[in-house]
């Protein structure tokens, strides 16, 4: 029998900074998750805490949503995520104009005996809520 393994990047909850979406766009060109080439949407983000030991597939929190980064420009402080239909359904990410500086709360994922000043979350979105009330 097959023995498979699930990596899952946890998160504290705990925000690192506030970064800044530099791009949202949707290509017809995009490499998919099985190499394949089709629709799809990316993000570039500007950040600089969070880049400090990232690499090519580590897992970033953005509004605390667990994403994977597909590029990192070290010298511009930028990193590049992709983002399935799912996650623009279920989120806000899709929502954000470039051009208006909106900004975003930015995490590492978090390393075993590593930063951990929060609690253990994992960035994947299992439902949708409403705001009944604020105060």
């Amino acid at each position: 029998s097959k023995i498979t393994t699930t990596t899952r990047h946890m998160f504290t909850g705990i925000i690192e900074e506030m970064g800044e979406v530099i791009s949202l766009e949707t290509r017809d060109d995009m490499t998919l998750w099985d190499g394949s080439k089709g629709k799809g949407t990316e993000m570039v983000l500007k950040g600089d805490i969070v880049l400090d030991g990232a690499y090519l597939g580590c897992s970033i929190s953005v509004n605390g949503v667990c994403l994977t980064a597909t590029e990192i420009d070290e010298d511009a402080k930028t990193f590049k995520v992709g983002l399935a239909p799912e996650t623009l359904r279920k989120t806000n990410l899709g929502t954000y104009v470039p051009q208006s500086k909106q900004r975003v709360n930015l995490e590492r994922a978090s390393e075993i005996g590593g930063r951990n000043s929060g609690h253990f979350v994992q960035g994947h979105v299992d439902n949708v809520g409403t705001i009944m009330d604020q105060w």
